[in-house]
């Protein structure tokens, strides 16, 4: 039985060493896409059209919200003198303004979607693009987003955000 366990322990020694050398040469490099992306003149504008892009659809959506809110309130004080079929119809009105607002909520969510993008489309793939050079320049074997995938301690030595972001451009 302890040469079976000792075999084992043999056998797997043998066959991952060779897994073990090939990762001691692996060059990685850890970036912070956000961090480049959000402190860019490039990502500052494209920040600013999605913020006002916002800002626009949420006056015009806060408006009919209040709007429609207003009416409710009005409704719930004026059921108690309101006729059965007045009361009914009154509700539905309401019922169909609450979907319609649900509806442009929904399409202006939508919206904003399409638009973050659109707008964000070519700043990732200029983003790649740096990357991939410092890569290369670097000659790393990888690089991983700090922000997206999730990592809680890296060397600093393997940070490569500054040589990122000076070919990105601020």
């Amino acid at each position: 039985m302890a040469k079976l366990g000792v075999g084992l322990l043999l056998t797997l020694s043998l066959v991952l060493s060779p897994l073990w050398l090939a990762a001691a040469d692996i060059k990685i490099g850890v970036v912070d896409s956000n961090d480049i992306l959000s402190k860019s003149s490039e990502g500052k504008k494209v920040q600013d059209t999605i913020k006002r892009k916002g800002e626009e659809l949420g006056k015009s959506l806060q408006r009919q919200e209040q709007e429609i809110g207003k009416a409710m309130e009005d409704f719930r004080k004026q059921s108690a003198i309101m006729k059965e079929e007045a009361k009914k119809q009154r509700q539905e009105e309401l019922g169909k303004r609450a979907s319609e607002f649900q509806r442009k909520v929904a399409d202006a969510d939508k919206q904003m979607s399409i638009l973050e993008q659109r707008e964000m489309e070519p700043l990732l793939k200029k983003l790649e693009q740096a990357v991939n050079d410092v890569a290369k320049e670097n000659k790393l074997d990888m690089v991983i987003d700090r922000r997206r995938s999730g990592l809680l301690y890296m060397a600093p030595a393997l940070d490569i955000t500054e040589k990122v972001r000076s070919r990105f451009g601020r």
